[in-house]
């Protein structure tokens, strides 16, 4: 029998939440900085770029529940979790160096045009585009390898309400640094002069490459003493089978709470994969801030980052969890549409005036700061669903409860990469555009897209994240049952 686990030492916390900074660093370079390398830098039509990440992403979502299903089930001298993440610690950094350095020849320029289903490119752009879905679906394959086990990890860690709580706050704290700090040193070393076609992207590259590797493999390596204190997968499972890998991944859509945090995610997922998309255009060519004011916006997302791990524990205890995400959610939506509404209505200075970066970055501040508290208390939420489930069907799931939540969040996300991309060349965005000359309407449609349409969803957020019904006594209910049936096992 497994003993209850409560506190979790500071140093584990740190040694867990480590590999949080290697996926915010490739995440916010894949998501951040894809479209403007790939339709500024190599000159590829947004659509096209767009449909590319688009289908690897898809391509990608299916195996989240299949890598779930085999950790949960997982055994081996390496434990459930830590034998996947090892697995991906390499793949990814190459995958990325792939990415962001592909073959000369596939940067040349053509005046040759193919059409294919009515959409035209030239041959290189489609090798180029073809080039970007390979690594990017082998990318996104080998991070959800590391991704889905790490959180599993996290749960198991600890089954007390709010050690859990505290635990994702901190790999929330360091998912966000490394992205924001990804983002300090793009603008600072990789892209000093702004967006230029036929920059060399391969240092870029290299750098992300190696520190996304070397830190996921640490992560797992320095916590490897917890693999005998964690939960083992049962002796007596059964085989191996697509019927029954279906019939418990079906099991989460049976919990009316994780129901509630999964149609929640549906509704905030397409504001973000929107956002991400489209933030470095929006930086640049709607606000018209230069790289060297951009650098600096990982300041306010850092410190909103520090605040939100204060307080996501003491609102958790105070509003619940449901209640935190309600708040968290719509303040992030707000902080997203607010500075495009305002500037539609023509109430701000001109673009240039010290003003536009302030509240740039406080609007950076408060989205994100409200994104991370609602990460950690989702995450936090789910160990909670996970206990409830044990407690009901007697099978302890962290990875297939995570990774459900992880395929659809990725469908989401990949159809906003997708409206991204069209909209770029809908609203007649063009490629390789130059700061400043880009005219007026195109910019004013793509910042009511990006600031207020894409926001629109999140009202539906609040809605369902009102309704998860796990609270402290209710977790403590379920703890205590639990203690009673393991003793059984």
């Amino acid at each position: 029998m497994r003993e209850p686990r409560s506190s979790v030492s500071t140093s584990l916390k740190l040694r867990y939440a480590m590999g949080g900074s290697a996926e915010g660093a490739i995440v916010w370079a894949f998501n951040g900085f894809n479209f403007v390398i790939y339709t500024i830098i190599f000159n590829m039509p947004g659509t096209l770029v767009g449909l590319a990440v688009f289908l690897s992403i898809l391509l990608d979502a299916v195996s989240d529940p299949l890598v779930g299903y085999l950790s949960d089930r997982w055994r081996s001298r390496w434990g459930r979790r830590h034998s996947f993440i090892y697995f991906a610690s390499v793949p990814l950094g190459a995958c990325i160096f792939c990415i962001y350095s592909p073959p000369e020849i596939l940067l040349a320029s053509s005046d040759e045009v193919w059409s294919l289903f009515g959409y035209e490119a030239s041959p290189v752009q489609w090798a180029l585009g073809l080039w970007l879905f390979v690594f990017a679906a082998l990318l996104k394959f080998f991070l959800t390898c590391y991704h889905l086990p790490h959180l599993a990890l996290g749960s198991e860690l600890s089954d007390d309400y709010l050690e859990r709580t505290r635990i994702f706050r901190y790999n929330a704290l360091f998912s966000f640094s490394g992205g924001a700090s990804l983002s300090f040193l793009f603008y600072s070393y990789f892209f000093t002069s702004g967006p230029q076609s036929g920059l060399d992207t391969s240092y870029f590259a290299a750098c992300v490459a190696i520190f996304g590797a070397v830190i996921v493999f640490l992560t797992a390596f320095l916590t490897r003493e917890q693999i005998p204190l964690l939960m083992e997968a049962p002796d007596n499972l059964p085989k191996i089978t697509a019927s029954d890998f279906f019939k418990e991944a079906s099991v989460v859509f049976q919990n009316r709470n994780y129901m509630m945090l999964f149609y929640g995610l549906l509704c905030l997922s397409s504001m973000i994969g929107v956002r991400e998309t489209l933030s470095a255009n929006m930086g640049l060519y709607y606000w018209e801030l230069r790289p060297d004011q951009l650098r600096w916006m990982p300041l306010f997302t850092i410190a909103a980052y520090f605040i939100a791990v204060v307080l996501v524990a003491p609102m958790n205890k105070y509003f619940e969890k449901g209640g935190t995400m309600r708040i968290v959610v719509a303040i992030s939506a707000l902080a997203a549409a607010l500075p495009v509404i305002l500037r539609t209505l023509d109430f701000l200075p001109p673009n240039g005036a010290t003003f536009i970066f302030v509240m740039y970055g406080m609007s950076a501040f408060a989205y994100y700061g409200g994104l991370a508290i609602l990460t950690t208390s989702v995450y936090s939420a789910i160990g909670d669903v996970v206990d409830e489930q044990e407690l009901l069907s007697g099978k302890r799931q962290e990875g297939v409860f995570y990774a459900v939540r992880t395929f659809f969040a990725k469908l989401a996300n990949a159809l906003g990469h997708l409206l991204a991309g069209i909209a770029i060349d809908v609203v007649g965005f063009p490629p390789g555009a130059v700061v400043g000359e880009v005219e007026r309407s195109i910019l004013i449609e793509l910042g009511l897209f990006e600031g207020v349409i894409a926001t629109l969803p999140v009202l539906g957020a609040v809605y369902f994240y009102g309704r998860y019904q796990i609270d402290k006594k209710r977790h403590v209910d379920i703890q205590e049952a639990l203690i009673v049936a393991r003793s059984k096992y």
